[in-house]
């Protein structure tokens, strides 16, 4: 069997549609004329016969291949195996952009077309389109009879180039596979030819040693790496050990490489370049220790109960908190119901601002998805965003991220009302109350359900619906999910996805009305629960026998953070004064601990020094001047202890969290903990944790 690169494409689309697809469709996928789609789709009628298939267009021009299931799957295996020597247009540019990237003088177009098989002239028209994407990198194609193509610029523009095209058309589970030579010989499964080829730019010998030597420094990292993340610094190093042994240099600006050294991630970043240089016989400038360490800093970290505790974490949390607050007030709904949203943003938009500082790419597959399902909700949130960071100028692809924590808490917050759904086909009776019966059985969503006929559509009130379902094409009527009424797996990812669109949008017009009930807990759950609350009862009562409230007098904030901590050694909370001050005192060099609009500072840390979790206020009687969450220098008057042991038992890491949420999103908070009544504080930290306490019960 042999089929076209283009017929290749139309097949796989036809045999694993994930949605319907029309011949307009696939002439826009594909850049061509809709003559040449049906032209080709001509020419595989015959290849489908052979194998007991058929091509057929059902009514709004939606094609499906109908026949065994067995022979579709037979056919899907022999296009895989397929040597590909007729590349498609997407294909051919990403390899024309590969090779001219990796190559370091100019390449003749004669040369290009030769080996993908094409003409000159279609080699040209390539060019045209891979001038554009060039431009995202600040890189130029070079073009000139007699001198071939060549592309030109930076050597950070050139390497973040190659990254994106790996990242973006390379299989993970490829990448590990061949890394750790996963694959045995006899028994390789069918690789993807474009996927190979990106995969070929680095040798796989220099991949699979700096992929060992990333796992080592993985294991040290106090935070977990996520498979993304590990995979692009694992290219980016093997791009740069290969284009440094050719003899390219890498810049970076001097002041900005100033401010990486003072972080934790330039320290590993520094241990792992001393690995490479040793492991590949390299000298390796400083300029390629400061594009490690940001790409350390901006991977994404998984979720983390304990994130409030992190550094630099709490002025995030303030930009979050204000974010929350604006978006309640744009579209009209609480999201600080939704407890969860705030530890969200913050591990979401730590790694996503240092991103944007830095001008590092952020992609989204999403991002029309979201602007298209939810344009209300990204509307106000793109406008929260610019008010909350003035400084900062949020890409769509970035706006679309925070749109889908935001439409993951309308999700998950209590009283989501139910969704009204209208079955459309031709005749009202048989199969739309068949499929009626399995919507209701399917989606437990669904409130309530009729089934009309098409005649019976016109002059009906529509707008009591929220969702509509048609077994059949819908002329007059633009937002609807069309199905089979067989439902197959395809169609019901579709429904599920309408589903979604419509409770976030019911849920911003209509606020939550009812609770949810719970149900019954096995016996034992009732036991771990119980056992939990215990271990919770005695945190607690740790932090409330540490908890006090005390006057000191101090010139400075050295001298009043010893008299503090000294407070806490007496009571038994920490066994050491000095190196617990010192590490106060460097984690405020990192960033501010002032608490903008308030005289509260709030200084935290994990030492092993510490031996058991503590939170105290202390108030100053003269105000000392520190730097405040968003740089500024501000003066305070109480300041806030917060330490946790260096392993400190789940319980105690999320009732200190509980702690910090409660500095961040309540008003009535910080005004009790300026007040300087001891009696007051006591009282209402004391009701606030017991009031936590009682939510683990």
């Amino acid at each position: 069997m042999y089929v076209t690169g283009r017929e290749r494409k139309i097949l796989d689309r036809l045999l694993g549609q994930e949605d319907q697809v029309t011949v307009k469709q696939l002439a826009k996928e594909l850049d061509i004329s809709t003559r040449t789609v049906h032209r080709d789709l001509k020419g595989l009628g015959d290849l489908l016969a052979e194998r007991e298939l058929a091509l057929e267009k059902e009514s709004g021009g939606v094609l499906l291949v109908k026949g065994p299931v067995d022979q579709m799957k037979t056919l899907k295996m022999e296009l895989k195996k397929q040597a590909s020597v007729d590349y498609t247009p997407e294909e051919r540019h990403v390899l024309i952009l590969s090779k001219l990237l990796e190559t370091r003088e100019p390449v003749k177009l004669v040369a290009i077309a030769n080996d993908l098989g094409v003409t000159v002239a279609t080699i040209s028209h390539d060019l045209d389109k891979i001038e554009e994407h060039l431009k995202d990198f600040q890189l130029k194609l070079v073009r000139k009879r007699g001198y071939g193509v060549e592309v030109v610029g930076e050597e950070s523009g050139i390497r973040e180039a190659i990254s994106q095209l790996i990242m973006t058309h390379m299989n993970e589970l490829d990448f590990f596979s061949m890394v750790r030579q996963n694959i045995q010989e006899g028994n390789q499964v069918v690789e993807d030819s474009l996927s190979t080829q990106l995969l070929d730019i680095v040798n796989k010998e220099t991949l699979a040693l700096i992929e060992h030597h990333v796992d080592e420094l993985r294991k040290d990292l106090s935070y977990p790496l996520a498979d993304s993340a590990y995979i692009a610094l694992v290219v980016h190093l093997a791009l740069a050990i290969e284009r440094m042994q050719q003899g390219e240099k890498i810049h970076i600006d001097e002041a900005q490489l100033e401010k990486l050294r003072s972080t934790k991630e330039y320290t590993f970043a520094e241990g792992l370049i001393d690995q490479l240089a040793g492991a590949f016989q390299l000298s390796i400038p400083e300029a390629e220790t400061g594009h490690i360490t940001m790409h350390l800093m901006g991977a994404k970290a998984r979720y983390n109960r304990d994130s409030l505790l992190e550094d630099s974490s709490m002025s995030i949390a303030f930009k979050a908190k204000q974010l929350i607050a604006k978006v309640s007030q744009r579209v009209g709904m609480d999201f600080h119901e939704y407890d969860r949203l705030l530890n969200d943003l913050v591990v979401h938009l730590k790694p996503s601002v240092y991103r944007l500082q830095h001008n590092m790419d952020i992609e989204n597959s999403f991002t029309d998805q979201m602007e298209e399902d939810y344009p209300v909700l990204f509307e106000e949130v793109e406008k929260s965003l610019q008010e909350v960071f003035p400084g900062l100028q949020f890409p769509r692809e970035e706006t679309a991220f925070i749109v889908m924590h935001f439409a993951s808490a309308l999700l998950n917050m209590e009283g989501v009302a139910g969704i009204n759904v209208l079955v459309v086909c031709s005749s009202g009776i048989g199969t739309a109350k068949i499929l009626a019966a399995k919507l209701q059985k399917k989606f437990n969503e669904i409130e309530q359900i009729e089934h009309h006929s098409l005649f019976d559509l016109e002059g009906m009130d529509r707008a009591h619906y929220d969702l509509i379902i048609s077994t059949i094409r819908l002329v007059d009527i633009e937002d609807y999910v069309q199905v089979s009424p067989v439902l197959p797996q395809k169609d019901i990812h579709k429904i599920e996805h309408a589903i979604r669109r419509v409770r976030v949008t019911k849920q911003m017009r209509k606020p939550a009305m009812e609770q949810k009930v719970q149900g019954e807990k096995s016996f034992q759950s009732i036991r771990e629960s119980i056992e939990a609350y215990e271990r919770y009862a005695h945190t607690m009562r740790k932090l409330l026998d540490h908890l006090v409230v005390t006057n000191i007098e101090a010139s400075h904030v050295d001298r009043a953070l010893e008299h503090a901590v000294g407070d806490l050694k007496e009571s038994g909370a920490v066994s050491e004064v000095q190196g617990i001050v010192r590490h106060l005192l460097e984690r405020e060099k990192v960033g501010g601990l002032g608490i903008p609009g308030t005289k509260l500072a709030l200084y935290h840390a994990r030492s092993s020094f510490i031996d058991e979790p503590s939170f105290s206020v202390h108030i100053l009687t003269e105000p000392l001047k520190v730097q405040g969450m968003d740089g500024e220098e501000m003066p305070i008057k109480t300041m806030l202890l917060m330490l946790a042991p260096e392993a400190p038992s789940q319980e105690g890491l999320e009732t200190l969290s509980f702690i910090s949420s409660l500095i961040i999103e309540d008003e009535e908070c910080t005004s009790i903990l300026e007040s300087e009544q001891e009696e007051n504080i006591l009282h209402y930290l004391a009701n606030q944790l017991y009031t936590f306490l009682k939510s683990k019960g």
